[in-house]
């Protein structure tokens, strides 16, 4: 999730209810953007980033929303480096820096067979 220091840095003014999150499999980065989703493939070495074509659903939502959601994914376009530990990622390079936090696992309720 996309941390609250950073979401500053986007707009002056950021809606209460906004969630940008960053999710990556082996050759596709995508997640929420605050209104929509997104997906691109990306490339990782050595400390580099870079991202390929964004896609991205097209709902609308209130402005203010949409002013966050084009400034993040603008910064996350532009990003060129990245440096990661167990729980964060910060991506620089970009418009502005961006520190993600690892989101706390989702345990599974497993019911007992009978």
């Amino acid at each position: 999730m996309l941390d609250n220091a950073s979401l500053a840095t986007l707009v002056a003014s950021v809606p209460a209810a906004v969630h940008i999150d960053l999710l990556f499999t082996t050759e596709q980065a995508s997640g929420s953007s605050g209104c929509n989703h997104y997906s691109a493939p990306f490339q990782a070495i050595g400390g580099s980033i870079s991202f390929g074509s964004f896609a991205s659903t097209a709902m609308a939502c209130e402005q203010p929303v949409m002013k966050v959601e084009a400034a993040y994914l603008r910064a996350l376009q532009g990003s060129t480096a990245y440096d990661a530990t167990h729980s964060v990622l910060h991506l620089t390079g970009g418009p502005v820096d961006l520190r993600f936090t690892a989101a706390a696992p989702v345990s599974a309720s497993v019911s007992p067979s009978q």
